[in-house]
């Protein structure tokens, strides 16, 4: 992997400019390399903004005061930042395809069932599912090679009483 990581120990040291406001250095790393961010942040009583330099490009983020997982968001933020997809406001390929995959396999989906889509680290089959009934217990998983291939099996492992996506009874 090429890009550019924040350790969690980086990360630690930015809580105290998260919570009194100034700047920071904070250096992003990847194998061959390693550049500095610039962070600024000013506090009011409830949020945290952060204005972040990474080279020629700049980006801002707002995080809540009480939120106990804001040094998570931070570390994703300056991630994504520094890898240039923070910028964009668009979705990621891997989230379009993700979203895809949910709506197709909502479509076979018997009411009262959740479907929980990711993406595998098997290429063959990059897409996977689990679905839950309403009270949580695992009715069906399966990878498949694209999002109808995925939802089709979802079908048929869950039964008889919904087509495949995009057909009539």
């Amino acid at each position: 992997m090429n890009e550019y990581t924040v350790p969690l120990r980086r990360v630690m040291l930015l809580q105290a400019t998260l919570e009194n406001g100034g700047t920071a250095t904070c250096q992003m790393r990847r194998p061959e390399t390693s550049t500095d961010m610039h962070i600024a942040v000013e506090n009011d009583d409830r949020t945290h903004h952060l204005k972040a330099t990474f080279g020629p490009i700049t980006g801002s983020l707002t995080l809540q005061r009480g939120d106990t997982a804001k040094y998570m968001a931070l570390r994703d933020y300056l991630e994504e930042l520094a890898n240039g997809r923070a910028f964009t406001g668009e979705p990621s390929q891997q989230a379009i395809a993700l979203m895809e995959a949910q709506d197709c396999v909502n479509g076979v989906l018997p009411p009262g069932h959740i479907a929980y889509i990711v993406l595998t680290t098997t290429p063959a089959r990059p897409l996977g599912a689990v679905v839950t009934d309403a009270q949580g217990e695992l009715r069906a998983a399966a990878t498949g090679t694209c999002m109808l291939d995925l939802a089709e099996i979802i079908r048929a492992k869950l039964g008889p009483g919904r087509e495949g996506p995009g057909e009539s009874p």
